[in-house]
């Protein structure tokens, strides 16, 4: 137990094909519970994780996320000194300065990502706004759920103490990577169908704009920063930067033609 946290439940929701995790937690772990996933992304394993929670707040955190010390007594002294807030959010840090292009890591240093790698929010709360959308198989699923809570004008408050740390990982198809290239197009035209209205945030000229700066800003400071490192990747991901604003025009000239 955390001194001075309440007491709380660890849950794993594995999403695997091996037997790996269920054996490790088993033998190595068994005050923690263990479960199934659906099989079908983040947003449904972590459902189901949820499904299987008792407690009266759930705490998502990534399976690569390291948590520090304090992680939960600084969730839990955050609630106590907030009773009406029903959403917090905690530090996301990297272990290290980046070293190439082809790495990445979803840092959240002063809050309003309200991603789940390290995320608190009321259990019935999450029930009651259906959960996440499990249509999204790899990414966004976070993103969608953090604009349904802005939409509710749901009050959310970032704990910095509450932090953990998330290592770099690779971003090329290789090792423990599992993301195709170009999943973003798919997730972000599923969220743009259910929140048109999103449309502005993330439009083709703002995917122009960062492939302009990955061009002309970014690839020659890498240069200097990571002595080239993943710059091939750096200019395969501005293309899809490019790539996607053709597609977002496509979505907006198609939506537009459904509204008349």
């Amino acid at each position: 137990m955390q001194v001075g946290a309440p007491n709380y439940e660890i849950i794993v929701t594995d999403d695997s094909i091996s037997e790996n995790s269920k054996n490790l937690v088993k033998n190595e772990f068994p005050q923690v519970q263990w479960g199934n996933g659906k099989k079908i992304g983040p947003a449904g394993n972590r459902n189901a994780g949820v499904e299987r929670a008792k407690g009266e707040w759930i705490v998502f955190i990534d399976d690569d996320c390291i948590a520090q010390k304090s992680f939960l007594t600084a969730y839990a002294k955050a609630i106590k000194n907030n009773p009406r807030v029903l959403v917090f959010e905690g530090k996301i840090f990297a272990n290290r300065l980046r070293k190439t292009w082809a790495e990445g890591c979803p840092e959240n240093e002063f809050g309003g990502m309200l991603w789940t790698s390290n995320l608190c929010v009321k259990r019935n709360l999450f029930k009651q706004m259906g959960g996440l959308d499990e249509r999204f198989k790899v990414a966004y699923e976070d993103v969608e759920f953090a604009t349904r809570l802005k939409k509710q004008n749901v009050r959310a408050i970032f704990v910095s103490n509450a932090s953990v740390c998330h290592p770099w990982r690779t971003l090329r198809q290789e090792g423990k990577n599992w993301k195709k290239n170009g999943y973003q197009f798919r997730e972000l035209l599923i969220f743009l169908e259910k929140h048109p209205d999103q449309f502005q945030f993330h439009s083709p000229q703002l995917f122009i704009r960062h492939a302009l700066r990955s061009i002309f800003k970014e690839i020659p400071q890498g240069f200097m920063s990571f002595k080239g490192r993943g710059t091939v990747f750096k200019l395969i991901k501005t293309f899809y930067s490019l790539k996607a604003s053709f597609l977002l025009l496509k979505f907006r000239f198609t939506h537009q033609l459904a509204k008349k």
